[in-house]
């Protein structure tokens, strides 16, 4: 906000109010009411804080001076003319008088000025950014020709992503394909969103620009074939991590290709811990794995910021899926988003693996008040149908992870049970070898199976109950060489 007056400027910064009232007295030659004053100045604070109050309450304050310098100034006039003051004097009185007029006049213009600043029009959005990419089908048949699973025709695009990946069938035209985009309000794209563009001879650039462009962000679209094949065994072992925005990500070797099928929730915790070192995260990177590179999945303290929200802790996790920090900010539940579609040539029939574990010593509640229960960690798999009965995409979520009614087999790695009755891990300092088959509610429909009908995650936390914030700070799960057995 701007002040045009030099008035304003010397009641504003003072930092005592008592000084600018004997400054005020002083500028105009007479005692202020109180109550003016105290009113103008609870406006200025208020204006400071608002941007619009000031207006209103600065020109009450201009007409309540401007009666009191005129009835002060009538009075002395009237009294001085009574004891026959010399023409001087009165003369010197009506300047005095005129001045100060110019001064309210001046003070007027100012306000009048300050009009524009604290009511000014909202400013133009200066986000640039894809939200979501969705390619068309007329029809259900076009769809099913065109994609393995409905969900594909649409990506919801994270915050930090610049790269948007469509996966069609093998025989699906890439050369005349149009993406849909929802883009923060105001902004444009170039190309036009549903322009049709050659996707065959690689990634598309798409240009976003913000509404006051001022800002603009690139982004690569590609529309690739085939099907994410599941070996009838494959092992995870967590050798592929990188870092990026200051915290550890882990990819996948997948046919000669690095896939990013892992999420952590440390994208999360930086947004109240910003200023944390790799190795604070709560799912870091350890050179000494069972068999190389191994996880420490570690639950920690957020901070005071977190803790208004009730969410004072964050426990270390690492899933196949995907995390989106914005959600977590609406509903912590919807942050995590299991799991990702697969063709299988046989179905899940084993998980294998390496851990160890310890707990932390103090387990708390959402408001770190301590409560007599122990700390536990999970491992899990589950398979579940991507599609319901009505054709919609189905994701599982912190809340239904292991209770949704899609789920088709689970898989519990555990010797013990935590204070839910859910199987879990107990203390075992040494690294422990699992394995666990996988238990079917449903039986499986070979076609779906091949043509990527059903989604799998595998899921691993430091704390069994760290999805509701609750669990001990500390407490680690080392995890290592994950083997999946297809049969």
């Amino acid at each position: 906000m701007r002040f045009q007056s030099p008035f304003f400027i010397i009641i504003i910064f003072k930092k005592r109010l008592s000084v600018a009232i004997r400054q005020l007295q002083q500028l105009f030659s007479t005692n202020l009411c109180p109550k003016t004053i105290n009113s103008w100045y609870f406006s200025i604070k208020t204006c400071r804080k608002t941007q619009k109050p000031l207006v209103v309450s600065s020109f009450l304050f201009i007409f309540a001076t401007k009666n009191n310098l005129e009835k002060s100034f009538s009075q002395e006039l009237s009294e001085k003319k009574e004891k026959r003051f010399s023409r001087l004097q009165k003369k010197k009185k009506v300047q005095d008088m005129k001045q100060s007029r110019f001064i309210v006049a001046a003070l007027s213009m100012s306000c009048i000025t300050t009009l524009s600043s604290c009511f000014k029009e909202e400013p133009l959005n200066a986000e640039c950014d894809i939200e979501q990419a969705y390619i068309h089908a007329d029809n259900k048949n076009l769809l099913n020709l065109l994609f393995t699973n409905p969900s594909d025709t649409l990506v919801n695009v994270q915050s930090d992503q610049t790269n948007i990946e469509f996966t069609m069938r093998p025989f699906a035209a890439l050369t005349k394909q149009a993406p849909i985009f929802r883009l923060t309000p105001g902004a444009t794209i170039s190309p036009e969103s549903g322009s049709l563009q050659d996707f065959s001879k690689g990634p598309v650039t798409y240009t976003v620009t913000s509404e006051d462009k001022q800002w603009s962000r690139t982004y690569q679209v590609r529309i690739k074939k085939g099907q994410t094949t599941m070996p009838n065994e494959i092992e995870f072992e967590f050798e592929n991590a990188y870092l990026s925005k200051g915290y550890y990500n882990w990819q996948e070797n997948w046919n000669g290709n690095k896939l990013d099928i892992w999420a952590t929730g440390n994208s999360g915790f930086k947004m109240s811990n910003s200023s944390s070192k790799p190795e604070e995260y709560p799912t870091v990177m350890i050179e000494n794995g069972h068999r190389g590179k191994g996880v420490q999945l570690t639950t920690r303290r957020t901070s005071k910021i977190a803790d208004m929200v009730h969410k004072p802790i964050a426990a270390g996790n690492l899933f196949i899926g995907q995390f989106d920090a914005t959600d977590a900010l609406r509903d912590a539940m919807k942050a995590t988003k299991f799991g990702h579609p697969f063709s299988f040539d046989a179905k899940p029939a084993k998980l294998e693996g390496w851990y160890k574990y310890q707990a932390g010593e103090k387990f708390t509640d959402k408001n770190m008040k301590p409560l007599d229960r122990h700390d536990y960690g999970t491992i899990y798999a589950v398979l579940y149908e991507n599609i319901d009965e009505k054709g919609n995409a189905v994701l599982l979520y912190g809340d239904n992870v292991q209770t949704n009614k899609q789920i088709v087999a689970l898989a519990l790695v555990g010797e013990t049970n935590d204070d839910n009755g859910k199987i879990a891990i107990g203390n075992t300092p040494e690294w422990h070898h699992f394995s666990v088959g996988f238990e079917y509610k449903k039986a499986i429909d070979p076609i779906k199976l091949k043509n990527g009908g059903y989604s799998l995650t595998i899921v691993s936390s430091s704390s069994s109950d760290g999805a509701n914030f609750l669990g001990a700070v500390g407490s680690t799960l080392w995890i290592d060489s994950f083997k999946l057995i297809c049969k």
